[in-house]
């Protein structure tokens, strides 16, 4: 039997944990009862600290995974930008099969991903259970209210993140396959699916919470009001409430604590020196003190300064891009390494992240700008194509123009986007949510919306055994 890995926050100020992984087993023994295990805010800021700890990397292990590199990596390579070399690390390697070998129950990847953001939903539950109860310390930045903010969002994203891979989209078919939702810290108990509507009323009631709680100011290392107000706009999108899209992206372009990213400030945004950038709404914290192995890293994979030097976007991806882009040639090149891999087209190196101390971003505000740009197109489809030319000819690339309508407007806002924020977490669930059938033309892998595997991943099969009130999604 597996146990979810769960932080209890002791007195001292210390984190212990268990060494298994699904969310519906018991805690392991612990030294102070439970209900000792919080009593002030310092701990309570201690507890908080440790919900970031899970975005990151783990340590050698691999059990834990998601916003820090498998995430972002997985949206990338499923998609149809990008694909894994054909001298690899074996990492990945089945994301580049036409079957579609990728998607099974018995997937490592897969399972990590499903462990992990139910490891911060546990563990978030954890903290939530003593809102209320926690006094405002004077002696101690903040304030409690603010902290369970941040505990709110952490569990809103978690599972915005759940429901978007593993069920199809909301109104979708299949609306009763949701996944498990618990919301109090008990380990020990089982669940079956939610539906999709209940997990995304859950969301919007996290978010709710967390935004009359957060503030605005805490740095681009915690989350904050104004990601609140991006994941309101995430929210919005996933449920076709595009006029609520649009707005609350246009609270986060509205904010004068942020600034969009310029064209000057392109090349060095994803250098150490760039995570002080005012675009950055937040980022998974890396520091000389607490960085993970270079086989964790999200530079293991990606670039060509990474420690396997596998995972690329394709030709057809980067000719997207115009010889004037300033994007060309810093973020994505065509030289040096790549041509020495025997890959025919020849891949293109991600210059994103090319060392392990810098900061996974995560929420930037230049996504407002492609949030609205999306929830435009179905509520006033020439002012998203007006707003579209505006920004990339101003901010990216002087010569672009783009003249097209109807669903090839959608797909040009989509590849803008991806343009941008490419391994940032986006590409899969864009098209998929979209319902935007595609062929990666590197490794013919095809997605339509009538396969299984664009409906939603497949629930692992440890978690199948271990909770007999889970259902496998139709079709798997």
């Amino acid at each position: 039997m597996k146990k979810i890995k769960v932080l209890l926050i002791l007195l001292a100020g210390f984190v212990i944990s268990s060494c298994k992984n699904e969310f519906s087993e018991e805690l392991p023994p612990v030294t102070l009862p439970l209900d000792k295990a919080i009593m002030n805010e310092k701990v309570l800021n201690t507890a908080v600290n440790g919900l970031y700890g899970l975005y990151q990397t783990s340590g050698g292990d691999g059990t834990l995974n998601s916003y820090g590199a498998l995430l972002p990596t997985l949206e990338e390579l499923l998609g149809d930008n990008a694909f894994v070399a054909l001298v690899n690390s074996n990492r990945f390697s089945t994301t580049r099969d036409p079957n579609l070998t990728f998607y099974t129950q018995n997937n490592n990847d897969i399972s990590t991903l499903w462990n992990t953001l139910y490891v911060i939903i546990a563990n978030a539950n954890f903290v939530l259970s003593y809102e209320g109860k926690i006094a405002d310390d004077p002696n101690t930045p903040g304030t409690p209210q603010n902290l369970f903010g941040q505990a709110y969002t952490i569990r809103a994203m978690a599972y915005s993140t759940l429901v978007s891979l593993f069920s199809d989209n909301f109104n979708g078919s299949n609306a009763d396959i949701g996944v498990p939702l618990p919301l109090e810290f008990k380990p020990a108990t089982n669940l079956p699916r939610s539906s999709v509507k209940n997990v995304y009323d859950q969301i919007f009631s996290d978010l709710t919470n967390a935004s009359s709680r957060i503030g605005n100011k805490n740095g681009n290392k915690k989350l904050n009001g104004v990601a609140v107000d991006m994941l309101f706009s995430r929210y919005y999108l996933a449920t076709k409430n595009y006029v609520k899209a649009d707005e609350y992206a246009q609270k986060v372009l509205d904010n004068s604590d942020y600034v969009l990213l310029s064209s000057s400030d392109t090349a060095d945004y994803f250098s150490v020196a760039g995570e002080t950038n005012k675009e950055t709404i937040f980022q998974v914290d890396y520091n000389p003190l607490d960085l993970p192995g270079s086989n964790d890293a999200i530079t293991a994979t990606w670039s060509s300064t990474g420690r396997y030097k596998q995972n690329f976007a394709t030709q057809t991806f980067f000719s997207k891009l115009g010889v004037n882009d300033v994007r060309r040639g810093t973020w994505y090149r065509d030289t040096g390494y790549v041509l020495t891999l025997s890959d025919n087209p020849k891949p293109i190196d991600v210059m994103k992240y090319t060392t392990i101390d810098r900061d996974v971003v995560v929420i930037r505000k230049t996504e407002a700008v492609f949030n609205q740009l999306e929830a435009l197109y179905y509520t006033n489809a020439s002012d998203a194509l007006l707003k579209l030319n505006t920004w990339v000819k101003i901010n990216r690339n002087p010569d672009y123009v783009y003249e097209g309508i109807g669903i090839d407007l959608l797909k040009e806002i989509l590849m803008q986007k991806d343009l941008e924020m490419f391994l940032e977490g986006f590409r899969y669930s864009d098209l998929k949510r979209n319902g935007i059938n595609f062929k990666n033309s590197q490794t013919q892998v095809e997605l339509t919306t009538s396969k299984v595997q664009f409906k939603s991943f497949p629930v692992p099969q440890s978690e199948l055994n271990t909770n007999n009130l889970l259902s496998q999604y139709p079709g798997y």
